[in-house]
């Protein structure tokens, strides 16, 4: 395509970031298959509604990849995609090799769906508030994370102390939700809500095989726990994350620390219905699962590679 065109299938613009610069609220974007090498972050700044959100699907066929690897490593404005505004939906791509998060959320009420990140060099997808919003509960606030995969994420330049599958974490609004969610193979921890003080809910998701460098190795830089529910490293740390965090029909597995980790949080989680088995330091650390789910037997080699439902959804754990 070309950034001249006038957008259309036949004639599609190069660049994501000028369809955002040419739609107007309600705008479905299409991306077509194919790999395509950007070299900046693209900045989702507009504002849709519930009745005229803003859209960006994959057309179908083979997945369009957006690959980030000509960013500079380590550098904390070389995301992906950055999600400011309100109602995007972003649902079919694979965004990949991002200089910090491939996805970053300050905005509310975004969907992403069906979406896989990997190579990043933090975070896969994290929602946190910019900082001169941290006390305005409307951002970073009833976002949902749905039928998504994250891993291989390794911080290069801080030898893997940071890049965890997803986090909601620092400060955040209410709402935010992670659902059918995978996250394996991350230097860090799968899931981190550190110092995140509004709830969040997590429902059948799962985490194995975090704490690893992406080749596979044991990385001793990173936590290496499954689902890290709040806190922060020192007791009485201003920044505590005390929120009651609810995680639902999850499974943690083969990480290489906790499979599920209160971490200083002074309010306790909430876990219903979750399983762990083979995490180095424990499957439940300082936490209570009020139902357990059947016993499994189903390794990181078999979760990794087990195909989804036709509708995106994750199969019963085996």
């Amino acid at each position: 395509g070309l950034d001249t065109n006038p957008g259309t299938e036949a004639q599609p613009f190069k660049n994501l970031s000028t369809a955002h610069a040419r739609a107007i609220a309600g705008t479905t974007i299409w991306v077509k298959p194919g790999t395509y090498a950007l070299p900046t972050f693209v900045n989702l700044l507009k504002n849709g509604s519930a009745a005229t959100p803003f859209k960006v699907f994959a057309v179908p066929g083979p997945r369009p990849v957006l690959d980030f690897a000509l960013q500079r490593r380590g550098d904390s404005t070389a995301r992906g995609i950055a999600i400011k505004g309100n109602y995007w939906h972003i649902r079919g791509i694979d965004v990949i090799n991002a200089g910090d998060n491939c996805i970053h959320i300050s905005g509310s009420h975004n969907t992403v769906e069906n979406v896989v990140t990997h190579g990043c060099d933090d975070t896969g997808i994290q929602i946190t508030a910019d900082g001169a919003f941290v006390n305005d509960p409307t951002r970073a606030a009833h976002n949902t994370i749905l039928n998504c995969d994250s891993y291989g994420n390794y911080d290069s330049v801080t030898g893997g102390e940071n890049a965890d599958g997803f986090a909601a974490k620092l400060y955040i609004g209410p709402g935010n939700v992670f659902r059918g969610c995978r996250a394996w193979n991350n230097s860090d921890d799968g899931w981190d809500f550190y110092a995140s003080n509004d709830v969040v809910i997590v429902d059948g998701c799962w985490a194995f095989m975090n704490g690893r460098t992406p080749t596979g190795q044991t990385n001793p830089n990173g936590d290496g726990n499954g689902f890290k529910l709040g806190g922060a490293p020192t007791a009485g740390d201003v920044n505590m994350g005390g929120a009651i965090h609810v995680v639902t029909k999850s499974f943690a597995f083969e990480n290489m620390a906790c499979g599920f980790v209160r971490n200083n949080n002074p309010s306790v989680p909430m876990l219903s219905m979750c399983g762990g088995r083979m995490n180095t330091k424990g499957d439940y650390c300082s936490l209570t699962n009020s139902s357990a789910a059947p016993a499994f037997t189903m390794t990181g080699a078999q979760a990794k590679a087990i195909a989804r439902n036709p509708d995106g959804s994750l199969p019963a754990v085996q």
